[in-house]
């Protein structure tokens, strides 16, 4: 087993920080970790930071967008470096504070078994579904999918979701986990609010997961 971190950064160098610095210790806790960083265009006080990780050897792959690729591009264009034998892609926030390095290891406890997507978040508002922050995904899942660039911001991993249960794999999301993870939220700004795909009816989303046969399973806490 083998998980590639995915982390977008968009300015707010403090967070970017802190998470890069929470999954170095992590990696203390949890075989064969790779962390892989896709700036999206940042200021230089981030790009510089960044750089300064890299070299210090905090990151294993870094690379840097010539524009804000969003969210569902961002990870889909950092999902390519991933190693060869990497075996699960974990979707990460860079404005996330680890709390408990043992956190990716208490994540891969709950995966399903079958493959599938576990999750630290859960957005309860119809339809039900693991929030997109620290989510764990087999690759083969995601590389056959893909996040549906035409929703570049949280639609995206909202549709992953729809697309997994219908082969009839199972999704866990973790409602309550401060003590394993903190996520601050909002901090890279308001991009998203230009986004494509963010006038979606919502009712066309929740159609999505009818006629499935499965549904998200909400952990209250692991």
């Amino acid at each position: 087993m083998k998980i590639s971190i995915l982390m977008l950064t968009f300015n707010a160098p403090r967070c970017v920080l802190e998470s890069v610095k929470g999954v170095n210790k992590a990696k203390e806790k949890t075989n064969n970790l790779e962390l892989i960083v896709l700036d999206n265009n940042s200021q230089f006080q981030t790009k510089n930071l960044l750089n300064n990780l890299n070299e210090k050897g905090l990151i294993d792959k870094l690379i840097f967008n010539s524009k804000n690729d969003l969210f569902a591009k961002g990870n889909n264009l950092a999902s390519k470096y991933a190693s060869p034998d990497t075996t699960h892609y974990l979707l990460l926030n860079s404005d996330i504070k680890i709390n408990d390095p043992n956190c990716f290891n208490k994540l891969m406890e709950i995966h399903p078994e079958k493959g599938g997507i576990s999750s630290f978040g859960a957005v309860l508002s119809d339809p039900v579904r693991a929030d997109g922050y620290c989510f764990l995904i087999d690759k083969y899942l995601y590389d056959k999918y893909q996040l549906d660039e035409y929703f570049e911001w949280w639609w995206s991993i909202t549709k992953i979701q729809s697309q997994i249960l219908s082969e009839g794999l199972k999704i866990r999301a973790v409602r309550n986990h401060e003590k394993y993870i903190h996520h601050y939220g909002g901090k890279s700004g308001y991009a998203w609010k230009g986004a494509n795909g963010m006038d979606i009816e919502k009712k066309e989303v929740i159609s999505w997961f009818n006629n499935i046969g499965g549904k998200v399973e909400v952990i209250k806490e692991i």
